[in-house]
């Protein structure tokens, strides 16, 4: 994680044992990305996407373990290449770990031994924020390789 101009930015990168085309669809069908995207904390995802430039998402969301507890990720799809690259922004619904406004940028590399998946979250304003997002993104790229292999 970097820190510049009191913004924290979280990294996270992973080999997927999948081609390229698997790991992406993975991101961009809803049936898919509900089974996979989440940390240990989140259970029940139901995902609504418009994959394209100035398209929506939403991601729903119950917390595991607190029974009648939910929550949401928003946002707009800012580039769309498909195979490379997602960017889309990200605002959650989290009180104890708000991200608002913050921008994710999804590369997918084909590599001899599957896919690379790099995620770059940024613009968040709290350090415990972007420690959370880490560790939720880290989770859900282990549930994602699981999916796709």
């Amino acid at each position: 994680m970097t820190q510049t101009q009191q913004k924290v930015t979280v990294e996270v990168r992973k080999v997927i044992i999948a081609p390229v085309d698997r790991v992406f669809k993975a991101w961009t069908e809803p049936d898919q990305l509900s089974k996979w995207l989440g940390g240990g904390a989140v259970a029940g995802v139901r995902a609504e996407q418009d994959v394209r430039v100035g398209g929506n998402y939403r991601v729903d969301f119950d917390y595991a373990g607190c029974e009648g507890k939910s929550g949401f990720m928003t946002g707009i799809y800012k580039e769309v290449v498909p195979n490379k690259k997602l960017v889309f922004t990200w605002t959650n619904s989290s009180d104890e770990f708000p991200a608002k406004d913050t921008v994710v940028t999804v590369e997918f590399i084909a590599r001899d031994k599957g896919t690379e998946v790099i995620i770059k979250h940024t613009n968040f304003i709290a350090q415990a924020t972007a420690d959370r997002h880490n560790n939720g993104w880290e989770q859900s790229l282990e549930k994602l390789a699981s999916l796709v292999a």
